[in-house]
């Protein structure tokens, strides 16, 4: 079993969600720059006699019951974090970053797997050649495609190539929240800004540490000729460079979506920088989290090769929602139309900062004992 030292350093901010909304008051209070994550339960069971109903019915909200004073009694909060949400509205939502139970932030393996996923995905395309017409597509959102990775990893989960890739959780800071600031977020079009997103999210220069697996058994196994394995072991030997490759076609297009639209020069120029980053050997580029993208997350260009057939599909799966206004889509349009960034504020405008998601993946094979 070939096993590997994995290292995942932040690069932007990155967010990988629990699936939690945290509700301003409820959950959290924000004050002087900062965001306090209550404990709601130690915060209601010392303040229980201020627990009455107002005039018109309703209870005050944990955050609502804590004094300037109480800041300072680190037991009414699980962690304390850098930055602020943008809406003051009661019941502004934040989306809350994925933490263990001792609320450390940490990356799923099963995240970073998805993600070497695809790049080996697309990097596999070209050698297996799979025929792509509108029914290898499927018919069915949650399913799409599934024809078409079966042709590339394996034609059921006991064959699939990926099966012999374990890939760990990856931990880092060591205190609850540590690592984690609240970004503001929006989705942008070459010709204007969405609504804003708050977050919690990993910033830049977070490091963290994990293992990686390749079953050398499954390769070696009398069964192996039959699971078809063998003649795709290669492409977990090239790992590293197939995501590296795969990484650079895309940032290419990125760099090409942002000089286009003349509007985020800071994206542009942070898009650069990583493209002509001096990488070792054993390192790669790699996007994970909310703000990857379609293209980050799919077969991306080569589902666009016809520009006939994918029109149909971005129809038939309502990938385009049509503006009020816009030209409808025709065959070869840009899809997407859109990215995500992480926002400051500049002079009472919003501007973009940084995309989401980019992290240094590093893998060092462990010496045998």
């Amino acid at each position: 079993m070939a096993l590997y030292d994995i290292t995942l350093t932040t690069l932007t901010p990155l967010h990988i969600g629990d699936g939690d909304e945290l509700r301003l008051r409820f959950d959290i209070v924000s004050i002087g720059g900062r965001t306090y994550r209550l404990d709601e339960d130690t915060i209601l069971r010392e303040k229980a006699d201020q627990l009455k109903p107002r005039q018109d019915g309703s209870y005050p909200l944990p955050g609502e019951l804590l004094t300037k004073s109480d800041l300072q009694n680190s037991a009414y909060f699980r962690y304390i974090i850098p930055g602020f949400p943008r809406s003051k509205k009661t019941y502004a939502e934040v989306k809350s970053f994925i933490k263990d139970v001792h609320d450390r932030p940490y990356i799923p393996g099963s995240s970073l797997k998805g993600a070497l996923r695809t790049a080996l995905a697309w990097n596999g395309w070209n050698e297996v050649k799979p025929e792509l017409e509108r029914n290898a597509i499927g018919r069915r959102r949650n399913w799409a495609g599934q024809g078409l990775e079966r042709k590339l990893f394996g034609k059921n989960p006991n064959y699939d190539l990926l099966r012999t890739l374990h890939v760990s959780d990856c931990f880092g800071p060591d205190k609850a929240g540590e690592g984690l600031v609240l970004v503001n977020a929006q989705v942008l079009t070459q010709k204007s800004q969405g609504s804003p997103i708050e977050m919690e999210a990993l910033r830049g220069d977070v490091e963290f540490t994990g293992t990686l697996k390749i079953d050398d058994i499954l390769f070696e196994m009398p069964e192996a000729r039959k699971l078809g394995f063998a003649k795709r072991r290669h492409w977990l030997d090239e790992l590293i460079a197939r995501v590296q490759n795969h990484s650079r076609f895309r940032i290419q297009n990125l760099i090409d979506w942002y000089e286009k639209s003349g509007q985020y020069p800071r994206m542009t120029r942070f898009y650069k920088q990583l493209y002509n980053a001096a990488l070792q050997p054993n390192q790669a580029l790699l996007q994970l989290g909310w703000g990857s993208g379609w293209d980050g997350k799919t077969f991306g260009s080569h589902l666009q090769e016809d520009i006939y057939l994918f029109e149909k599909i971005v129809k038939d799966f309502r990938l385009h929602k049509h503006q009020k206004g816009s030209p409808p889509r025709k065959p070869g349009d840009p899809f997407p139309r859109s990215k995500r960034a992480a926002m400051t504020v500049k002079d009472g405008e919003a501007v973009a900062l940084a995309p989401f998601g980019w992290v240094l993946f590093e893998m060092d094979e462990m010496e045998e004992k």
